[in-house]
């Protein structure tokens, strides 16, 4: 994963993309940036920034046993109901119905999302740097494989 950090936003990053919120206005909409709603470097609460490609390889490493094993994957990507949270893992929102475990973010101008779904191979990555952008591709993304997955078991 060479291209996930997080970046002191006042130094020069190549192919950084800047985050764009939509406003409304007597003119109509337009769209501003989002370099000065954002923190100077990022942390706990959000500011890093990666790639489809590197979400991709980490979902992948993940699988593959090469970052954990598969015990302690198995783990971190279940819901802990006996920690009264019966829709996350440890780092993951997991989606029982979908059998996903994954993670989305958004920030004004940026909104994204991972999700590695355990019953199959497939894994989504969706980054916009548009505001809620992300959001319509999500939900289709799991309609089409919420549908290849009730098509399998159809056709067992």
């Amino acid at each position: 994963m060479i291209n996930s950090d997080s970046y002191d936003l006042d130094e020069v990053n190549p192919n950084l993309a800047v985050g764009y919120e939509k406003e409304y206005t007597d003119k109509g909409v337009s769209f501003k940036n989002n370099v000065f709603m954002h923190v100077i470097r990022g942390g706990p609460a959000g500011g890093g920034y990666s790639t489809v490609e590197d979400l991709l390889k980490f979902a992948e490493a993940l699988r593959a046993g090469k970052l954990i094993g598969a015990e302690m994957a198995k783990t971190l990507l279940s819901a802990k109901p006996e920690l009264n949270s019966p829709g996350y893992g440890y780092g993951f929102q997991i989606d029982s119905e979908l059998r996903s475990a994954g993670h989305g973010g958004g920030f004004p101008g940026i909104s994204s999302n991972l999700d590695i779904f355990l019953d199959n191979s497939y894994t989504a990555v969706v980054l916009s740097n548009y505001g809620a952008g992300s959001s319509p591709v999500v939900s289709k993304m799991r309609e089409l494989v919420s549908a290849a997955q009730d098509n399998k078991v159809a056709n067992r």
